[in-house]
C-alpha cells in the first residue's frame, strides 16, 4: 500500500462529513481514523497527540476544518533538487 492510498479512506470520510464539520467546528482540527471522524480538537497538536495515543504508529488523518483548502508545497531533501 502506498502512502497516498493509506489515507484514502480517511480523506473520503472527511469529505463526507465536511459540511457537518464546517457547521459545527470551523477552524478546529478533525481526527479521522478509517471511516470514523473520531473527535474534533482546538489545536493540531492536541489532535495529533490523541491520534498517536489512540492508534499508535498507524495511519490517521488530522485535518483543519476550513471552507477553502490552501495548497501546501513541500520540498523533500530526499529528492536532491
Amino acid at each position: 500500500m502506498t502512502e497516498h492510498a493509506a489515507l484514502e479512506l480517511e480523506r473520503e470520510t472527511y469529505e463526507a462529513h465536511r459540511d457537518e464539520l464546517l457547521a459545527q467546528a470551523p477552524g478546529k482540527f478533525a481526527l479521522v481514523h478509517g471511516s470514523e471522524v473520531v473527535e474534533v480538537f482546538d489545536t493540531k497538536t492536541d489532535a495529533i497527540t490523541s491520534g498517536y495515543g489512540r492508534f499508535g504508529n498507524t495511519p490517521f488523518l488530522v485535518k483543519e476544518i476550513v471552507a477553502v483548502e490552501t495548497p501546501q508545497n513541500f520540498v523533500s531533501n530526499q529528492l536532491a533538487i
